[in-house]
This record gives structure tokens, C-alpha cells and sequence, in this order.
């Protein structure tokens, strides 16, 4: 496992582990975490193109589906969605001889996928790796490289392929595995201005973009695409933010009831929660939505050195210091409850540790 400090980006010859999986095998299956997001999907898109340039056998699946907004990547590299009576993908993680995670350092990330890549790899000889920019990594792969300080997975595999460049000793970059790797990048920058938004970041978005990606497109693509009910569900979150404990605390429910009543979906929430760290003296922005299946999904933002990744690890997540989640197995009530109890002892915490 390669943990580098903070400020600095992998040597060619500290991704030669990676490197030497990725050439030695031939039939690869790739995927992210459930719930997946521009960072997950555009580091997917533009690795999947690389391998299978090289003469690779390269297959995505995922255990949740595409957003609408991501949706053009498919036309970049197919995403197979992944669920329990998906023969064909089942049969791929049978035969394949690396499963690639990325965007993610937990195999419970995996979703419905993991009893299968599990399974597989106990029957044979399959090696598991993993790239990956969170905290908190989990010991459960054959090659990881998790660089927590780093501001996106896109930016490790950007410095992944510079290094397979090296090796095999011809230019691999094409216009969209350019453009895949500028979506990663800008996505979890929140367009290049989150505190990991490094001069290196600049640099790498420059060079993306000379290799052929077009930023004004990729932007309008993702960030002006909202389906009219994900409208309405924006309009309906807004009207009922709560700002708590004298303004530290920003806190939205959407239940089951909103997402039907304005027509939206699950991950027409993933945008929300920006707006809840809008209000200056908010400290932790708290988005918690009500699962069909019963389960409640939390979302944490967090200003300056509140690590909220601590507060999700206590329920199972993870994440970043500014931004982590969960997902409680039990009902939204039980968790609004519970949750805000916790976050008010846990920002007590903070402050005393100051």
C-alpha cells in the first residue's frame, strides 16, 4: 500500500505495481462505488480506454447506474450496470483476471458486487486493485494506492497513465480519454476550487485540455443538464433547509414523499447538499434522504479542520475531511434522531479539542 505525503505526486517506479498488473494481465473488469459520481465514472471511462488500446479485455460495471448527467461517458466506453441476475457481468468477474476499484478504498463500496468479486477471487486466481484518494483505506486487495492527498482519483490515474506512457513507450492519451480524465478531475474539485486544488491540479487541467478535452462543453454537459423534476426537487430542498445551533449546523430530509411528489430520483440529490454550506457561519451541512428499500442515506460538509469523515466512519462510512457520507440500515426517523444528537457532540468535541 502507497501512502505518500501530502504536497507531492507518484514517481513512474512507485506505480510499477500497478503497472505490472495491469500489463501482465488480459481480461479486466473495472468498477466504483455505488452511488457513483464524475471522479468514479471519468477515471472508469478513461482507464477502460487505455487497457483496451493495449490489447486488453476491459469491462465496467457498476452496482448502481449512471446518473443522467454522466450519461455521455457511456457513449465514450460502455457501463454495464451491475445487479444480482446480470449473467454476462457475473460470468466476467468468473473469468477476469484483475478486478480495477476505483474511487474508493472500502469493499463495502462495492455494493451488490462484492459477494461475486469475493467469490471469485477465492476460486482462482483473481487479483484485486485499487486506486483511490480517500482516508481510512481497508486492507482487502492485492495492489492499492490510495493518496489521500490527492484531489481526485482522476489525478492519480492521470499520473498512472504518464507512467504506463513511460513504460510501454508510446503516447496513450486521446482526446477522450482526455476528456474522461478532465470530468474526474473537475467534478471532485467542485470545478477546481476545493482546498486540494493544488498548482499541480492547474497544470494537469491544462494539459488534459491541449491532449483535446473541451472544458466549456464538459462543464454545460454535466452542470446544465437537471431534468425538470430534479428542478422541482431543488426548489422543494431549499424552502425546507433547516440552519440549527445558531447557524453551525445546516440540515435537509428529503423524504420518499418529495422525491415522488416533484417526479425525481435518488441521485438527483447528489447536487443539493452544495447549497447547504452556502450560508457563511454553517459549519457542517448535514443532506439526509429516505431510501425505497428503508435504509437513509447522509451526506457531510464541513468547513476548515472538522473532519467529517470521523463522524461517518462511526456509521459504517467514510470519506474525506470536508466531505464524507453513510447509510444507516435503518428507518430516515431513527437516523434524523440519532444523527443529530451525534453531530452536536461531535462539534462539541471539536471546539474543546481546539
Amino acid at each position: 500500500m502507497i501512502l505518500p505525503e501530502y504536497g507531492r505526486t507518484l514517481q513512474t517506479a512507485e506505480w510499477s505495481p500497478v503497472i505490472d498488473e495491469l500489463l501482465e494481465g488480459q481480461h479486466f473488469v473495472i468498477t466504483t462505488h455505488e452511488n457513483s459520481d464524475g471522479d468514479g465514472l471519468g477515471s472508469e471511462v478513461a482507464l477502460a480506454k487505455v487497457l483496451k488500446a493495449l490489447g486488453k479485455e476491459v469491462t465496467i460495471v457498476n452496482p448502481t447506474d449512471v446518473p443522467p448527467n454522466y450519461q455521455f461517458l457511456k457513449q465514450l466506453y460502455p457501463i454495464n450496470l451491475f445487479n444480482n441476475k446480470s449473467e454476462e457481468a457475473i460470468a466476467e468477474l468468473s473469468l477476469c483476471d484483475v478486478v480495477i476499484l476505483l474511487d474508493a478504498n472500502l469493499h463495502d463500496r462495492m455494493g451488490s458486487l462484492w459477494p461475486h468479486v469475493s467469490f471469485a477471487r477465492e476460486l482462482g486466481s483473481l487479483k484485486i486493485v485499487c486506486i483511490d484518494h480517500h482516508l481510512e483505506p481497508e486492507d482487502f486487495t492485492d495492489v492499492m494506492v490510495c493518496e489521500s492527498y490527492a484531489s481526485s482519483t482522476g489525478e492519480l490515474v492521470y499520473g498512472f497513465l504518464c507512467a504506463l506512457q513511460e513504460r510501454v513507450g508510446h503516447d496513450i492519451f486521446t482526446p477522450e480519454i482526455a476528456s474522461a480524465l478532465y470530468v474526474a478531475v473537475m467534478t471532485d474539485t467542485g470545478s477546481f476550487r476545493f482546498p486540494k486544488t493544488s498548482p499541480y491540479v492547474y497544470t494537469l487541467a491544462g494539459d488534459l485540455v491541449g491532449k483535446g478535452a473541451d472544458p466549456a462543453e464538459l462543464y454545460d454537459r454535466i452542470y446544465n443538464s437537471l431534468s425538470p423534476p430534479a428542478l422541482k426537487l431543488l426548489g422543494a430542498a431549499l424552502s425546507a433547509i433547516s440552519i440549527l445551533d445558531d447557524g453551525d449546523i445546516s440540515w435537509l430530509f428529503i423524504s420518499q414523499e418529495m422525491l415522488k411528489a416533484t417526479g425525481s430520483k435518488l441521485f438527483d440529490t447528489d447536487l443539493i447538499i452544495r447549497y447547504l454550506l452556502s450560508v457563511p457561519s454553517v459549519r457542517i451541512a448535514v443532506l439526509i434522504v429516505e431510501m425505497q428499500d428503508g435504509r437513509t442515506k447522509a451526506s457531510f460538509r464541513s468547513r476548515g479542520n472538522i473532519y467529517v469523515n470521523k463522524l461517518a466512519q462511526k456509521y459504517g462510512g467514510g470519506g474525506h475531511m470536508n466531505a464524507a457520507g453513510c447509510l444507516f440500515k435503518f428507518s430516515s426517523d431513527k437516523a434524523q434522531n440519532v444523527l443529530l444528537e451525534d453531530l452536536r457532540a461531535f462539534l462539541r468535541d471539536n471546539n474543546e479539542s481546539k
